[in-house]
């Protein structure tokens, strides 16, 4: 860390008179200027120094290398694919949620709960003075009344963070919650180790069952009288971690923050702070992946979340406060008079930050979310007050000093301070013992100087490879520990001096951020259409549903046994294959029952409908001949007789033989024409140039030892099942897909070949009204797993007959096609074939098909007529004639892109005819090959997404002109009907209130009565208190009384103890006393006779 010793001070990156002034008005800082050695110092320091007018400011540094400026870099930074902000995304949004009481902050922090206050008031009593000088009183504090959440002002704001550089983007740049803000908001320190749940102690251990969070209290706190133990505290500081501050998803008290509480408990001090703000990234993070249908980092089900249906833990309350604080002007907040009192006596912006609150304005969540969206949209210029923090007159004594230190012994724990404030590094997001809670996130100050009243320079990225960016996913403990490493061994310097804020930027760094905001960002009052839609279409979806007919599986067999019984429409039943179909282990089962026979798949096809399907084949250049076969299996009954097997086997067989005949003879009879076989040459050539793998990509070949028989809820949808792949990425959501698929499979220029079975065609024509109810069994299965098509693909045996045709002059073939618009769409990744056919997103295809079929039609045939599918002949022309011609080529598409696409007007022809975006669409897409340079590529991308939007926009103000006239007379017609009610309100008010009814006294008698109830209630209501007073006395006394007893018990009995202890002394004295007694009785007769004996001898 940065310190005293070894200082030298940072060069000037300028001293210039003035700042630089832009044609909009705007002051700009000039660029760094400076030697190559200035520059490599520059390079390796957090605070830059530069001058303009002898006032001394600062850049908020290091400035970026020449490895940071490749093109590599660019791709990952400012913006990581995936990471993208919500508003980048072209997902349609769904706010569902936000129409029901679907609740995605269930994890918010429980305040005002009685049992917790006594809890904490008995705590604070024992360890106040040590949570002081630990540095988490006033972070407990909050506890007690504790941010309130605003659900749409977190979503909205989510909705602009990207998270491989956990920022908000905004118009005016990056801006996010820093270890500065932290600092300022809850007191607690940026510096300290690492906190590593290993590190605790064997000294405390805290055993409990009962998780939730009353019963938790309950368990573990202790009664008034008694002292509190260390068990007790441990027992609290866990419940504050999981509830309070880290606000564990699962609501209850998580066992993993013990070890945390107890290094607490015993004075262990680590980088809480970091660690908070680390785990705020995290969620975030977390939230932004569910709003944009992606899987979580560290989520275990590995499944992405639908829509609305996210849960946001984590501390969001320090996200709510961050907010409060930064934007309380724009979001139009304030503090009630009753609190100005307490704030003013704040040891912590935290404190008056929790009692900010918006303006209490009756609106819904709709309203409140794109309330607050405009006010995020509309920050387009950084302000002094969203650097609330940077004069530092609030907080802890070390946040409040001023730099540089003037006290030597101060200056050490200050400059480290400071580093940590604003060096970029890797933070620890671990908290648990489990290997899964391995896991790092970035923290790049510099992106955001302006936040630490510095001036903001093009910053410098942390990572300059995408495989070095951490996300908040779960890393191996040895990786862990190497991240760790290098962020303690790689610190810039940091070298103090006096400076004047500054929230300016370069011009570099203006024009920089422009250009990637703007090349995402398609503008305002698209966001908000499409926003505005997110709350529509739920209702419409809603609506489609209620009023679709359901038919049950009963009506559904009944009418299958009346279209079998037919003899006047021509039956195709499919036979039961020799092998049953095998799914491959990695695709999941759809099944939704047991089904041990499978049910049979009827098709009725008329005659003229058969003609129609052939002459359909043999208008396409160079299409084979196509033999339908599914394998299906049928379900055959108990009673059939082999005769009507075989019977039905060979009318089969007579069938197909009686159809491959009649097309062959077609195809020997008919003559193609010029145009065809002018189509026929443009995709054999632009098959030559195109990668030879691209059909096997997008169709993988399936083989029957992959495939299984296809079970009752799938039979009807194996009818019009399009071609898909099996093997899909885990991360990506599956869609439905369209059984018109079929359609953009044949028109999309896919070569078939003989060994694969890639595509699935039944000719299904519109049912009899004997067969009505039929399809829609297959409809209701379908609601119980809506993407089983995905899982299967029906076998198809492919005829490949090819066929030549004469060569024709190409570059002339090429011009025109250019000019016509394209005919051909390159390979496209998407979910749903044929609305990437059309260029159109699966969710706006139906859209057009639900409100405008005939729209959605013509499309459909149009692209079928324009799109022939390319030969798979052979063809004659040479290289080099190929590239000549592919050349000349790209030379006319690039003619017209220039012409028609940047000199002219296309978004006239699309506002007039909204059907024309289509067409240019599809010239874009040709432009997606080899041969076009990447700035041109660049140019294409956004006049395509330039053409999406409009043509949505256009399509959308449409149709909300008609909804108007249409809900302006349902709105004058309702006023009426209104107008007449108030009428009739207002006569029958006047009959009420006519004298002689007698209601007024009714009146009278009843509000008389129920102010006797309401007095009655009161009075129960202070009786029913004063008795729980008197039990709870009562409670206290007999605990009182049977403790006394207890105690006089104890203390007779140990009285007793104490004195037949000292009678057994005395009785062994006793015993003593006895024998010496008799010893002694002895002693005094012989003495007696030893007396005698010598006055006998002396008298003789």
């Amino acid at each position: 860390m940065a310190s005293s010793s070894n200082k030298f001070q940072v060069p000037f990156a300028g001293k210039w008179n003035d700042f630089s002034v832009a044609d909009d008005g705007m002051k700009y800082v000039p660029e760094p200027k400076g030697s190559k050695e200035h520059r490599e110092i520059w390079e390796s320091q957090v605070m830059i120094p530069f001058a303009i007018d002898k006032n001394v400011y600062a850049f908020g540094g290091p400035i970026p290398d020449d490895m940071n400026l490749t093109r590599e870099v660019d791709e990952i930074f400012p913006c990581l694919e995936t990471c993208e902000p919500r508003i980048f995304d072209s997902k349609p949004y769904n706010f569902e949620y936000m129409l029901t009481n679907y609740k995605p902050f269930r994890s918010h922090p429980y305040y005002g709960n009685s049992l917790y206050l006594t809890w904490l008031d008995r705590m604070e009593q024992s360890f106040g003075k040590f949570w002081k000088d630990y540095g988490i009183f006033e972070l407990i504090q909050f506890s007690r009344i504790g941010p309130k959440y605003q659900p749409e002002m977190l979503i909205a704001a989510m909705h602009f963070f990207e998270k491989s550089t956990n920022t908000f983007h905004f118009k005016s740049g990056m801006m996010t919650p820093t270890l500065f803000d932290v600092s300022a908001i809850t007191g607690l320190r940026p510096t300290g180790k690492t906190y590593s749940p290993d590190d605790v102690s064997d000294n405390i251990t805290l055993n409990y069952k009962e998780n939730a969070f009353s019963a938790f209290i309950l368990k573990h706190s202790g009664p008034e009288n008694e002292e509190v133990s260390d068990e007790e505290h441990v027992a609290f500081l866990t419940l504050w971690l999981s509830h309070y501050v880290f606000c564990s998803r699962s609501l209850q008290i998580a066992r993993k923050f013990i070890p945390m509480a107890v290094q607490i408990h015993e004075g262990c001090h680590f980088a809480l702070g970091r660690l908070l703000l680390a785990t705020l990234y995290e969620s975030i993070g977390e939230v932004c992946d569910n709003l944009k249908g992606l899987v979580p980092a560290k989520s275990k089900s590995k499944k992405a979340a639908p829509d609305g249906c996210f849960q946001a833990a984590g501390p969001m309350w320090l996200l709510q406060l961050w907010l409060n604080a930064t934007f309380e002007k724009e979001l139009g907040l304030f503090i009630p008079t009753e609190h100005h009192a307490s704030i003013a006596k704040r040891k912590i912006e935290g404190t008056r930050l929790i009692r900010l609150q918006p303006n209490p304005l009756e609106q819904n969540s709709q309203q409140l979310f794109m309330k607050y969206m405009k006010i995020f949209l509309a920050i387009d210029q950084f302000k002094p007050e969203h650097a609330p923090f940077v004069k530092r007159t609030i907080g802890p004594s070390w946040f409040v000093k001023e730099i540089p230190v003037l006290n030597p012994n101060a200056e050490e724990e200050i400059n480290e301070t400071w580093t940590a404030y604003l060096d970029p590094t890797i933070l620890s997001i671990r908290i648990g013992t489990l290997s899964s809670e391995y896991a790092l996130i970035g923290y790049q100050p510099n992106l955001v100087s302006r936040q630490f009243g510095f001036s903001q320079l093009r910053p410098k990225s942390m990572y300059i490879r995408k495989k070095n960016i951490v996300l908040g996913t779960t890393v191996t403990s040895t990786l862990y520990e190497r991240y760790m490493k290098i962020s303690r061994d790689n610190v810039y310097g940091f070298e103090p001096f006096d400076f004047n804020l500054s929230y300016y930027c370069t011009q570099e760094f203006a024009n920089w951020w422009r250009r990637y905001f703007d090349s995402k960002h398609l503008g305002d009052a698209v966001l908000i259409s499409r926003l505005e839609s997110g709350f529509t279409r739920p209702q419409i979806k809603r609506i489609e549903q209620q009023v679709k007919t359901t038919v049950t599986k009963k009506q559904a067999a009944d009418s299958a046994k009346t279209v079998k019984e037919k003899t006047t429409s021509k039956s195709v039943e499919s036979e039961e294959p020799s092998k049953a179909r095998k799914r491959p282990t990695n695709v999941p089962s759809t099944e939704t029952g047991p089904s041990k026979k499978p049910k049979p798949n009827t098709i009725v096809v008329s005659d003229e409908e058969e003609e129609e399907e052939e002459q359909s084949f043999q208008r396409k250049r160079g299409q084979p001949s196509v033999i339908i076969e599914t394998n299906i299996p049928e379900t055959t009954s108990d009673n059939l007789s082999t005769e009507e097997k075989e019977r039905k086997m060979k009318e089969k067989r007579e069938k197909q033989e009686r159809k491959a005949k009649r097309k062959e003879e077609k195809k020997k009879e008919g003559k193609k024409s010029s145009e065809d076989r002018t189509r026929d040459k443009k995709h054999r050539k632009s098959k030559s140039s195109s990668d030879p793998s691209a059909t096997n990509l997008k169709s993988p070949s399936i083989s029957n030892e992959q495939q299984e028989p296809i079970p009752d809820a799938e039979v009807q949808e194996d009818a019009a099942m399009p071609d898909a792949t099996l093997k899909e990425s885990d991360n990506m959501p599956q869609q439905d897909n369209n059984p018109e698929d079929i359609l953009s499979n044949k028109s999309s220029g896919d070569t078939l070949k003989d060994s694969e079975t890639t595509i699935s065609e039944k000719v299904i024509p519109e049912p009899s009204q004997d067969q009505s109810e039929l399809p829609m069994s297959a409809e209701i299965d379908n609601k119980t797993s809506p993407f089983k098509e995905w899982n299967e693909n029906p076998t198809v045996e492919v005829d490949a007959d090819e066929s030549s045709s004469e060569e024709e002059d190409f570059d002339s073939e090429a011009i025109k096609e250019a000019e016509a618009g394209g005919s051909e769409l390159l390979p496209e990744t998407s979910t749903s074939k044929l609305s990437a056919s059309l260029g159109l997103a699966e969710e706006e295809f139906i859209s057009l098909q639900i409100h405008d079929p005939e729209a959605a039609l013509k499309l459909l045939i149009s692209k079928t007529t324009t799109d022939p599918v390319s030969s798979s002949g052979p063809s004659n022309s040479t290289a080099s004639d190929s590239e000549i011609n592919s050349s000349v080529r790209q030379d006319s598409l690039i003619s017209k892109l220039y012409t028609d696409f940047i000199n002219g007007d296309i978004l006239a022809s699309v506002e007039e005819h909204p059907a024309n975006a289509f067409k240019h669409k599809s010239f874009l897409n040709k432009l997606h090959n080899p041969q076009t340079d990447l700035e041109t590529l660049r140019k294409v991308i956004q006049l395509e997404s330039i053409l999406d939007q409009f043509a949505t926009t256009v399509q959308n103000l449409k149709r909300n002109s008609q909804k108007l006239v249409g809900q302006q007379a349902a709105y004058d017609a309702l006023f009426e009907k209104a107008m007449a009610a108030q009428s009739k309100v207002d006569q029958m008010k006047a009959q009420v209130q006519q004298p002689g009814l007698g209601i007024q006294e009714c009146t009278n008698n009843i509000s008389k009565w129920e102010a006797e109830i309401d007095s009655f209630r009161a009075k129960i209501a202070d009786r029913e208190k004063k008795i729980l007073e008197e039990k709870a006395k009562r409670t206290k006394i007999e605990e009182a009384v049977a403790a006394t007893t207890q105690e006089s018990i104890r203390e007779a009995a140990k009285e007793g103890i104490s004195h037949f202890s000292a009678a057994t002394v005395i009785k062994e004295e006793i015993k003593s006393l006895e024998d010496a007694i008799k010893i002694q009785t002895v002693e005094v007769g012989l003495i007696k006779d030893h007396y005698a004996d010598f006055k006998s001898k002396c008298l003789s």
